[in-house]
């Protein structure tokens, strides 16, 4: 019998100048996709998962990210993670080469 360590995840946005002036969310790095100067929120983003999934399985750890990613954009007038999907996977092809090289250890 195993027993699921089901913990609250929770994530949240803040500026490094902590000051509470608007921003613009920039979704993906090539298009520059703007949204309209909104204020972060306050109240954090939140998820439950299984943190010892979460540790071992790279698919669920995407999935909780995806979860946690999704709700802060939505706050902030975006519809879904650019790189992130709700399947658990990391669309590699939308990452920069450094990154995906990271990932894969293959060069683009």
């Amino acid at each position: 019998m195993s027993v699921k360590a089901n913990q609250a995840q929770s994530a949240a946005l803040h500026r490094y100048d902590g000051s509470d002036k608007l921003v613009r969310l920039v979704v993906n790095e090539s298009a520059f996709q703007r949204g309209p100067a909104l204020p972060f929120l306050t109240a954090p983003a939140q998820t439950t998962g299984d943190l010892a999934a979460i540790v071992s399985d790279k698919r669920e750890a995407v999935v909780v990210a995806c979860a946690l990613a999704s709700d802060l954009l939505a706050d902030m007038g975006a519809h879904q993670p650019h790189i992130l999907t709700p399947e658990g996977d990391i669309r590699t092809d939308r990452l920069n080469d450094d990154f995906r090289h990271q990932l894969t250890g293959w060069e683009s």
